[in-house]
């Protein structure tokens, strides 16, 4: 009885190897290596990957498209999870989910809303499958854009978790000019 107990509370916890193939569960990540998927890095680490956004200013209300980077076209992403805050405890914004159903927002029990988004597969993904549309609805000082990427290394699912890397910090201003006009 003990060990049909055991099994079934085990059972009934999340696995981790399931929840990151299928997305991020928490909303952000700012330190490597992330333990939950591997106490270590790769060596050599994955070099590269960066974040981009179309403006270095946000005007409230209005979309720009923010983008993972990469300088080798034969990259791909195994993972990526994207975010945005304004302080470390405040997420901020919305991106807009693409049609093709490869990204999801962060499914609970975390509380992340639309600020941070995830992939939904452990397919690799190109560099022009990782744009979003991101929007600050209101006024919101200084935005801070970062994505934490998983390196796609060729192996089956989980195969790759060493493999991370996080982009460069993008800010976002909020505009104090908007269509030539102050």
């Amino acid at each position: 009885m003990r060990k049909a107990a055991l099994w079934l509370g085990l059972w009934a916890l999340p696995s981790t190897s399931v929840a990151f193939s299928l997305g991020s569960p928490i909303c952000d990540v700012n330190v490597l290596p992330l333990i939950e998927m591997s106490p270590t890095l790769a060596s050599p680490a994955p070099s590269g990957w960066g974040l981009r956004a179309e403006t270095s200013y946000y005007v409230p209300g209005r979309a720009l498209r923010v983008a993972v980077t990469q300088p080798d076209p034969n990259k791909r992403a195994r993972g990526v999870l994207v975010f945005a805050k304004t302080s470390p405890f405040s997420g901020v914004g919305s991106f807009a989910l693409p049609p093709n159903a490869q990204y999801q927002y962060i499914p609970p029990p975390a509380q992340c809303g639309e600020w941070s988004i995830s992939h939904t597969n452990a397919d690799p993904k190109t560099i022009a499958e990782m744009q979003w549309d991101y929007t600050v609805p209101l006024a919101s000082n200084t935005v801070v854009l970062r994505a934490f990427v998983i390196e796609d290394c060729g192996l089956g699912s989980g195969g790759c978790r060493d493999q991370q890397a996080l982009s460069n910090v993008v800010l976002l201003l909020e505009a104090i000019q908007v269509d030539g006009f102050e």
